[in-house]
């Protein structure tokens, strides 16, 4: 019984390809049989992997689950911890007599996050014995969770950046499993014993501070896919802001925005230089680091993060609402530059407004007239 019961949960917390792997290692001792073969014939698929449920708690104790170390070990490890920043690790283990660090430990990297709404993981260390590691440093998994009220969330978790060889393939289907396993296994935690009537709600946004994060929306008369590309492709920057990038639009590749021309700011004061792209959901969601002006020396060599939302209203009409975060977590950080911090911070929130401006009034041509 406890053999099946640490199989059931190192699959259900495989929303990460190593636990589906541990899972299915499990399974081997266990002499179950392995999922069968996809046929031949199959068309390879490499596209994401989704699985998502509604789960009877608020999003604010969903988000506990992959927030906290404690909250983690829900999904079946025996111990965890979580370091909640971008760059952060979440570290779990399975044996109860291991230690966190040691070489049986599952480690993956925060890329993004949005507090109470979303987090984006990427295996950054698998354990010993891992079969996939050839492939895994390609793909990421993104957690969205979405307050139903009522006590009630929806939550989605989606792995992308599948290849079509065999290996990857592989891990693929265990995504796939443990995606779904994961779900399940959260609904069954919080309907075996936590009722919606026992939890506190979600909070509720905070009023702005100087370091707060900045929220700003604007409705775009265009289709989403449309929208989309405009912000996350150097085509869409030269077309509706006249400046030069440099995009790679995958974890890791480079988001630098040039507002200074070539030959008359020096390179590394032109715009984002250095700044990178966290995490995406093709049409749906981009997140990218950014830094301050130049003239905020300090804060220009730390990194904030933005995530923007693409929401389609209709067929022709895309909401789309940008958040950027960090301010507060590097003024916590850098108390003796807070100043600093807030500066950037206000310098931002009145120049974003001015970004989706224009993306819509590159879609609505006469809107200003």
């Amino acid at each position: 019984m406890m053999r099946i019961t640490l199989c059931a949960a190192a699959v259900a917390t495989a929303l990460i390809a190593t636990n589906a792997a541990i899972g299915q290692t499990e399974r081997a001792k266990a002499g179950a049989s392995p999922p069968a073969a996809s046929p031949s014939a199959t068309p390879v698929d490499t596209g994401p992997i989704v699985a998502e449920g509604v789960v009877n708690a608020p999003a604010a104790e969903v988000w506990k689950v992959f927030s906290t170390g404690e909250g983690f070990t829900k999904l079946g490890p025996a111990k965890a911890d979580v370091d909640l920043r971008v760059g952060g690790l979440i570290r779990s283990h399975y044996k109860p007599d291991g230690v966190l660090g040691d070489e049986g430990t599952i480690s993956n990297r925060i890329l993004a996050y949005e507090p109470g709404r979303m987090m984006t993981i990427q295996i950054d260390k698998p354990p010993k014995g891992f079969p996939f590691m050839d492939v895994y440093t390609t793909m990421w998994t993104v957690i969205t969770i979405t307050d139903l009220g009522e006590g009630r969330s929806n939550l989605r978790c989606a792995a992308y950046g599948f290849g079509a060889d065999e290996q990857s393939q592989k891990m693929r289907e265990f995504f796939r499993t443990g995606n779904e396993w994961t779900v399940k296994t959260l609904q069954s935690k919080f309907d075996s014993g936590v009722k919606p009537k026992d939890i506190s709600m979600a909070h509720s946004d905070a009023p702005a501070t100087p370091t707060s994060p900045i929220d700003v929306s604007r409705v775009v008369k265009a289709p989403r896919d449309d929208v989309y590309r405009m912000y996350t492709t150097s085509a869409g920057w030269k077309d509706f802001f006249e400046v030069d990038t440099r995009i790679e639009p995958v974890p890791g590749g480079k988001f630098e925005i040039l507002f200074g021309p070539a030959g008359q700011v020096p390179e590394g004061q032109r715009g984002s230089e250095g700044c990178t792209v966290l995490s995406l959901v093709p049409g749906e969601m981009f997140s990218h680091t950014w830094n301050a002006p130049p003239n905020l020396a300090f804060a220009r060599n730390q990194r904030t993060w933005v995530v923007v939302t693409f929401e389609e209203v209709s067929p022709t009409t895309t909401k789309v609402r940008l958040r950027h975060y960090g301010f507060e977590e590097l003024s916590k950080q850098h108390p003796e530059h807070a100043e600093e911090f807030a500066r950037c911070r206000a310098y931002f929130a009145k120049n974003w407004p001015m970004v989706l401006g224009a993306m819509a009034g590159k879609f609505e041509p006469d809107m200003n007239k």
